[in-house]
């Protein structure tokens, strides 16, 4: 179930109409139901915002997950999204990681068009 089901269902338990759950969280009745009907996805602010009119809190917990298949997910996974380079690196820093550019080649031939500030890391 995506995040939009679960939202609409909790609204349906609660017996709760748009127009209450937009009040609650400050947005018109139209804005939520376009967040929650429509094809795109709200963002995490929104989102976040929906949930709070809901009582809830959104946490991050950690998997338990082997890190080299948990690295390999993340690269999957932001390869589908429209996610720029430079927001990866923010939203990797707060968690304690960093992108690092790994070569099978030698550094001579690495150094031709990249950036001198990027750490390398041969295999």
């Amino acid at each position: 179930m995506d995040i939009k089901e679960f939202i609409k269902q909790e609204m349906q338990v609660r017996e709760m109409s748009y127009e209450q759950l937009a009040s609650y969280i400050g947005v018109t009745r139209q804005n939520l139901w376009d967040k929650l009907n429509k094809r795109a996805q709200p963002n995490f602010g929104n989102v976040r915002k929906i949930l709070e009119g809901l009582d809830y809190d959104i946490v991050i917990v950690k998997k338990t997950v082997d890190s080299a298949d948990r690295g390999r997910e993340f690269m999957e996974r932001i390869g589908e999204e429209q996610i720029s380079y430079e927001a990866v690196e923010e939203l990797l820093s707060p968690l304690g990681y960093e992108l690092k550019l790994v070569t099978h080649k030698n550094e001579e031939n690495v150094n031709i068009g990249i950036d001198n500030s990027f750490k390398r890391v041969k295999l």
